[in-house]
């Protein structure tokens, strides 16, 4: 959460102490490992924003990622994001361009699949006689469903910074020292965070003995259209920053022969659909 210098943007005192109490609570009440719980960005909403912080925890063979969230206006207390049903993510994916209110309940009603008409459930009551309402698809779904499109886009490690080991899984690595100068500008230094999609960093993940460092994640530089993202030196040289043309807000950093590294979303969590015009 220190270094949001290069989005231009920040969080006020207020909000930062709200979001420190609410990620303390998070990780006491799943008893998280210090360290694992970080800050991942803001999404601005026309009447709120949200705060997004992400859990990394051990999984085979990469690490899972589980994203909490609040607003501004409650930053102190942190929800869970809800899992996204098949039906919910379909209706999230048109509803991408759409600017957020910052409203988490906010309903975004499904409409009914053509030639099919809407139906109206019949009223469900509780062991007390009370209507429970339906489960309805709200905008902290469609941020659940944001969150995962940029994380998956846009969340950069440098090479090496993770390794595969004796049990063949994907785990943080705790001697990394950093990149030397000029392979820090260099974009295929850099890898996306996630379970591999490419069919050859699948297989260098699954081979058996030893993975080469880079091999088993996929380079940014690889994505399509070329010039998704931008590297670039700080004014000091010290820094390495890439941000990325699709996701406006999503910067990556590195200071160079350092450990020291890291990714933040601060934008309005849409994608610029224009950037096929622009590259």
């Amino acid at each position: 959460m220190e270094f949001l210098a290069p989005s231009g943007s920040g969080l006020s005192i207020s909000e930062r102490a709200g979001l420190d109490i609410a990620m303390l609570q998070v990780r006491q009440s799943e008893n998280l490992p210090l360290g694992s719980l970080s800050f991942w960005g803001r999404i601005k909403g026309k009447n709120d924003d949200y705060l997004v912080a992400v859990a990394l925890t051990p999984s085979y063979p990469f690490p899972s990622k589980k994203f909490y969230y609040t607003t501004t206006a409650k930053s102190e207390k942190m929800s869970q994001m809800p899992d996204l049903s098949e039906e919910y993510a379909a209706h999230a994916a048109t509803l991408v361009s759409k600017p957020f209110a910052g409203e988490p309940s906010m309903p975004y009603p499904i409409p009914p699949k053509e030639g099919e008409e809407e139906v109206v459930a019949e009223p469900v009551l509780d062991e007390n006689g009370e209507e429970i309402q339906p489960e309805v698809f709200r905008e902290e779904h469609k941020l659940a469903y944001h969150v995962a499109l940029i994380d998956g886009d846009a969340t950069v490690v440098p090479r090496g910074a993770y390794l595969v080991d004796a049990a063949h899984q994907v785990i943080k690595n705790p001697a990394y020292e950093g990149l030397a100068y000029e392979a820090a500008g260099q974009l295929r230094s850099y890898f996306h965070f996630r379970a591999p999609k490419s069919e050859r960093a699948q297989k260098a993940l699954e081979k058996p003995g030893v993975v080469r460092a880079g091999d088993f994640l996929d380079p940014i530089a690889d994505d399509v259209p070329a010039g998704t993202f931008s590297l670039y030196y700080d004014p000091s040289n010290t820094m390495a920053i890439i941000r990325s043309f699709y996701w406006p807000g999503a910067y990556f950093y590195h200071q160079i022969g350092t450990g020291n590294y890291g990714s933040v979303y601060m934008g309005d969590g849409l994608p610029n659909t224009d950037i096929q015009f622009m590259l």
